[in-house]
């Protein structure tokens, strides 16, 4: 995702809202048992923008929940933040808000928008793969990066190659597909699947890179220097300012005004990798070593 050089000096990966339209089988039971069941008192989309604009620095802003669009004032908060900022955004596009997002928000300060299909809750809900795409089309055709994303849940693997072709039918001419990371009948993935099940992913993963070295066993990153905390951060649901989705080392609050970044990068603790993405991307390590 991120060009080189980017333009850019901080990013944040934002969880900004526990509210969701959907309430799919392989959501995080973190947030949807427990932080779906909660109280929501999300800020106002004006003093969220002020928090970023204070940091004096150029942000990149992943957002993320929950569904996004959800966020009451997502499209002004979005608006807001291309002004200064730059955005990415991960959707199940099953909101009515996305021609208003096409009038508001600048594509060229939007790096990526990640539409993802989860084909079960659609159809639970009666929502055909027809306005999935419609809204794809819509906003690639102003000017907006889009990826399409199928979240490989085990039960999905065998209608996976029918809804791909249907996608392209169509008319959506890129699929990326995911490993799913959890828990599914005792079984803790993507350990658990059979190696017909991993060649299959990797035949149909598209440019989804990391499905590889997630079915590997992720690098091990304990003890290598990290950026997280110093130049690219977690924000929870609360505004909490945390080190990344696996430390919760915590740097105050965005909504309160408290955030401070560290000075200087220091050693990663975690045991387990939770997003390779970021690992690779904020590890030091892995940055010398690609170099």
């Amino acid at each position: 995702m991120t060009p080189e050089p980017a333009p850019w000096e901080w990013e944040f990966d934002w969880h900004l809202t526990n509210r969701c339209n959907f309430d799919c089988a392989y959501c995080h039971p973190q947030i949807k048992h427990v932080l779906n069941r909660k109280h929501l008192n999300e800020p106002d989309p004006a003093l969220v923008v002020q928090r970023f604009d204070e940091t004096g620095r150029v942000c990149l802003v992943h957002m993320s929940g929950g569904e996004p669009f959800l966020f009451p004032g997502f499209v002004d908060l979005c608006a807001g933040l291309t002004r200064q900022h730059y955005i990415s955004i991960n959707t199940n596009l099953a909101t009515p808000d996305v021609a208003e997002f096409v009038r508001q928000v600048d594509p060229d300060r939007t790096v990526k928008i990640v539409a993802a299909l989860h084909v079960g809750e659609r159809e639970r809900l009666g929502l055909g793969l027809v306005d999935f795409v419609r809204d794809i089309q819509l906003l690639q055709g102003c000017g907006f990066d889009v990826d399409a994303l199928y979240v490989l849940y085990p039960p999905l693997l065998d209608r996976l190659v029918a809804d791909l072709d249907q996608l392209y039918e169509l008319g959506v001419e890129q699929v990326r597909a995911k490993v799913f990371k959890g828990v599914l009948n005792g079984r803790r993935y993507p350990e658990a699947y059979t190696e017909e099940e991993r060649e299959f992913i990797l035949t149909h993963s598209g440019q989804y890179p990391f499905n590889k070295p997630y079915l590997e066993g992720p690098p091990a990153f304990r003890g290598s220097p990290c950026t997280a905390g110093v130049s690219s951060f977690k924000v929870t649901v609360t505004g909490d300012v945390r080190r990344c989705a696996t430390v919760p080392a915590k740097y105050g609050n965005l909504y309160d005004g408290t955030f401070t970044a560290a000075d200087t990068p220091e050693p990663c603790p975690a045991e387990r990798v939770l997003v390779l993405s970021q690992c690779l991307a904020y590890s030091l390590v892995a940055e010398e070593s690609s170099s």
